[in-house]
C-alpha cells in the first residue's frame, strides 16, 4: 500500500504505517514500510554548514597508520567492489545541518567488513546520493554521504548533525561557508528540530 500526502495542506504528515520520503517542498511519497510516523515533515533538502572534521579522511591531521588520509587507502578496495571514487576529492567535506537532524535511506553502496588496512579491524561502509552547491552558486555538484558505520569505526566520532560528504573539489568551500545538501533518490532526508 502507498500514497500521497500533500505536505503543504497540513501542518504534519500523518501516516500510519507507510513510512515517508519528501521528494519535493510540497508532497511526500509514501513507501511500503511498517513505520508510523506522527508530527514530523521530512524534507530533502536542508541548509548546512561546512564545519571542521578530524582531518584523518584527508591526512590533513598526520597519523602515522594513514600516512595519505584513510579515503586514499580505502579507495582501491572500494575500486575493487565497484565504485570508483577518483572524481572525487580524496577527502570529506564535513557539513553541519544542526539544528536539523537527518535521516538516511536507500544506500547507493553499502560495503561490509571492509579490511582496508592492518591496523584496525575490518569497517562497514555505506555511501547515499546526494547533491550540494555553496549558496551562492546556481549549480550542484552530484557527492556522496560517505558513512564508516559507528558499530565498526574505531575513534574519531561525528556530532550527530554532520554528515561526512564526499564531493568534487568545491574550492571556496572552507570552514563556515553555508551550503545547501539535497538527498537523492530516497537516500537522505531531514527534519526540523522538535518543537
Amino acid at each position: 500500500m502507498s500514497g500521497i500526502a500533500r505536505d503543504a495542506c497540513t501542518q504534519f504528515v500523518f501516516v500510519l504505517g507507510l513510512a515517508v520520503v519528501v521528494i519535493d517542498s510540497s508532497s511526500a511519497f509514501a513507501l511500503d514500510c511498517p513505520t508510523v510516523l506522527l508530527g514530523y515533515r521530512f524534507h530533502t533538502s536542508a541548509k548546512a554548514v561546512v564545519t571542521q572534521g578530524h582531518g584523518i579522511a584527508s591526512g590533513k591531521t598526520r597519523d602515522s597508520r594513514f600516512p595519505n588520509g584513510t579515503l586514499s587507502m580505502q579507495a582501491p578496495f572500494f575500486k575493487d567492489l565497484g565504485m570508483d571514487l577518483s572524481v572525487y576529492f580524496p577527502g570529506t567535506l564535513n557539513l553541519s545541518v544542526y539544528p536539523y537532524s537527518y535521516r538516511l535511506g536507500i544506500p547507493l553502496h553499502s560495503f561490509p567488513k571492509v579490511k582496508w588496512t592492518s591496523s584496525l579491524p575490518p569497517e562497514n561502509f555505506s555511501f547515499y546520493e546526494c547533491r550540494i552547491r555553496l549558496l551562492e552558486e546556481e549549480d550542484f555538484a552530484e557527492a556522496l554521504v560517505y558513512r564508516p558505520h559507528p558499530s565498526t569505526k574505531p575513534g574519531f566520532p561525528q556530532d550527530p548533525h554532520v554528515l561526512e560528504v564526499l564531493a568534487p573539489r568545491i574550492p571556496l568551500a572552507g570552514y563556515g561557508k553555508e551550503m545547501e545538501i539535497i538527498g537523492n533518490n530516497g537516500s537522505l532526508s531531514f527534519s526540523p528540530p522538535a518543537v
